[in-house]
């Protein structure tokens, strides 16, 4: 069983550090409806590693929260996220260990 309310709190520590690293667009910024329709993996051929993270994975989860659905079995979005910002970890650091963090509540 998941830890609803740890899940959610690192949700919201994503948010806080894509908004401190300046990531965070809101619905203003939201990507064109077509580019959710990609099959590639994180929608990286449609969108910015960032942009999944707010407006796929965040939004996702936190609908699936709300709605009681059940969540995923298994994450793995740390390492996706050290090779994304590859050559950058020193500025994303913190948010790929919030990463790390997330994907250990699904282990």
């Amino acid at each position: 069983m998941h830890d609803i309310n740890k899940i959610s709190a690192i949700l919201d520590e994503i948010e806080q550090e894509l908004q401190a690293l300046e990531h965070w667009g809101g619905e203003k910024n939201r990507p064109h409806e077509k580019a959710f329709l990609s099959t590639a993996p994180f929608c990286i051929d449609t969108m910015e590693f960032h942009q999944w993270l707010e407006y796929v994975l965040v939004a996702k989860m936190r609908q699936l929260i709300k709605e009681g659905k059940p969540l995923p079995k298994k994450m793995l979005l740390h390492p996706a996220a050290q090779e994304y910002w590859r050559g950058k970890w020193a500025k994303y650091r913190r948010l790929i260990g919030v990463l790390r963090r997330l994907d250990e509540c699904f282990k």
